[in-house]
């Protein structure tokens, strides 16, 4: 298979596989015109060492995903971009940070997707708040916001734990490849997807 077919079935971006091949994690072979294919065999046999679901046996229990956007529009935008990954996703959407953290309590998402510029409590005090709930520690957070240029939210973002920071408008295939990492494993959201993580990349 391809590179990108690789990265689709393990929910990274085509970056990440390509490094996982040139450090010797996953093994690959290159075609006659120079393009990198894996065998199934190979890429299951990676997937076993890191621990990740093996294709056709991902659990089929949907993952909870709460998004907080004061913006109604950006949550069904970003509701939409969810509802086309492929696997089961549980999407809630709520309109404050308030109510989400309201929500979070009583559901207990297993990811969070936050803006950052919300009336009220703001983003980057919701993701204080979190953080300092032991409870909520396994929680995946990726923050999407209209601040990405702004040097002191991406460093408070990261600082709180965020798992990615994207910017807006959104990239949908970038939420989608970071959401799945983060789900399909949590040692592939941290460790796996290194370089997309606050980079929006």
């Amino acid at each position: 298979m391809t590179t990108g077919e690789a990265a689709r079935m393990l929910g990274v971006g085509l970056n990440t596989v390509k490094r996982w091949i040139n450090s010797g994690d996953l093994r690959g072979g290159r075609t006659p015109g120079g393009h990198w294919r894996i065998s199934k065999d190979d890429l299951n046999a990676f997937m076993r060492t890191k621990g990740l679901p093996i294709p056709g046996r991902r659990k089929t229990a949907p993952a909870r995903v709460l998004v907080v956007d004061d913006d109604p529009a950006e949550c069904t935008l970003l509701k939409a971009v969810l509802e086309q990954a492929d696997f089961p996703l549980n999407i809630q959407c709520v309109h404050d940070g308030y109510t989400g953290l309201m929500r979070i309590g009583a559901w207990r998402p297993d990811m969070l997707v936050l803006d950052i510029l919300m009336p009220g409590i703001d983003g980057l005090e919701v993701l204080n708040r979190i953080r300092a709930d032991p409870d909520l520690d396994d929680m995946a957070i990726v923050v999407v916001t209209a601040l990405f240029d702004r040097s002191d939210v991406v460093q408070a973002a990261r600082s709180a734990g965020a798992a990615a920071l994207l910017p807006k408008p959104l990239e949908a295939r970038r939420l989608l490849d970071i959401v799945g990492a983060c789900l399909a494993a949590p040692v592939v959201c941290p460790d796996g997807a290194q370089e997309d993580r606050i980079n929006g990349r």
